[in-house]
């Protein structure tokens, strides 16, 4: 695998930009072109869809050369040496790594963030370019308009899952820092957060409620486990290792024991896709 090149956050093309002839270049546009997008009514396309919960969820996935600027500023932010313990999104480190941290701890607590991208603000986008980027608060508003909407990030946007860990940049080293402060390890994966150590305190995590809290973030899904087991992003922590939860291999014998009963079509192959996908992720689990 080719070897990942990163940089300091001081050493981005964003960083320190002070003329929207700048950013126009670092996006690869030509300024008329740029202005011109910023103050035309962005386009998106919005729509519902279906989750495989049966939860229905709005997407706004952005258009034209609005999807070019969001691909430019997602490889660009991707490319900011991450943290050690965001997990994703940071290309080479997967959800079975972000378990793996918490192996070896006595106690496990995880929460979830409710509503990560529609409750991450245009204000919050524009403090991250301004305050921590150092851009100029004309280009930090250029790039918090053309990066965000309906006022918030977008659901359907590449840059999204990138944008909304720096848009709370602040919280999430924060959090990190409190729970070193007490021995324990903390891993970001997308909006799902988990605090282990051989003791995770109530103290510890109110005070990581609270901070997610203040910035007008809401969790739920709280849950804790103890005595070197837990389920961390779907993967289950037991005796050591990292195994897959019965659930999935009780869904993949169910799809086995289905596919030999059934005629040939898209259906079967539709489940034996299906399969084959449970087969793979086992294999990444348990090999590891």
């Amino acid at each position: 695998m080719a070897k990942i090149r990163r940089h300091a956050l001081d050493q981005s093309p964003f960083y320190g930009l002070r003329s929207r002839k700048k950013l126009a270049e670092v996006l690869g546009f030509d300024r008329r072109k740029l202005e011109a997008l910023a103050r035309a009514p962005l386009q998106y396309k919005e729509r519902d869809i279906e989750t495989k919960k049966g939860k229905i969820r709005h997407t706004e996935e952005p258009r034209g050369p609005l999807r070019q600027i969001h691909e430019r500023a997602k490889r660009l932010l991707s490319r900011i040496e991450p943290p050690d313990f965001l997990f994703c999104p940071v290309k080479g480190r997967s959800y079975v790594d972000n378990a793996i941290e918490h192996v070896n701890a006595r106690d496990v607590r995880t929460v979830d963030v409710k509503n990560y991208f529609a409750s991450t603000p245009r204000h919050r986008v524009y403090w991250f370019f301004h305050s921590i980027m150092n851009c100029e608060s004309d280009v930090a508003a250029v790039l918090a308009h053309l990066l965000t909407a309906n006022g918030h990030v977008p659901t359907g946007s590449p840059v999204s899952p990138i944008l909304s860990f720096f848009a709370f940049f602040d919280m999430w080293h924060s959090i990190a820092l409190q729970a070193r402060n007490e021995g324990c390890k903390v891993t970001v994966y997308m909006d799902d957060l988990t605090v282990s150590g051989a003791t995770v305190s109530e103290g510890l995590m109110w005070s990581i409620k609270k901070t997610i809290h203040k910035t007008g973030l809401r969790y739920h899904k709280e849950r804790r486990f103890s005595g070197g087991r837990a389920e961390v992003t779907g993967v289950v922590i037991r005796n050591g290792s990292v195994v897959l939860p019965n659930r999935q291999r009780k869904r993949a014998f169910d799809l086995r024991t289905t596919l030999r009963t059934m005629n040939e079509g898209e259906e079967k192959d539709r489940l034996a896709r299906t399969l084959a996908g449970l087969d793979a992720q086992k294999r990444q689990v348990e090999v590891t």
